[in-house]
């Protein structure tokens, strides 16, 4: 299995990506993870939701910047079986 990686060490590794994460570390007061395992990343958003639509838990977060802003975009996605 891959490593648990730091949000830092994501948006290094996978720089203007979606990302997937699994085992992720997000506190409700954080705007991104802390840290988890990339379980899978595209650039592309519906590449990326194709390959993860089948977990039940996933953080799914862009690690670039918008346009127009220095925000992070994030989203969380929690399905129950």
């Amino acid at each position: 299995m891959a490593d648990k990686l730091s949000w830092d060490e994501i948006k290094e590794t996978y720089a203007d990506e979606w990302i997937a994460l699994v085992d992720h570390v997000w506190p409700n007061t954080e705007p991104v993870p802390l840290s988890g395992i990339v379980y899978a990343h595209s650039p592309d958003h519906a590449t990326l939701i194709e390959m993860a639509k089948h977990l039940n838990e996933a953080a799914i977060v862009w690690t670039g910047k918008k346009r127009g802003e220095k925000l992070r975009a994030a989203l969380r996605v929690d399905r129950q079986v």
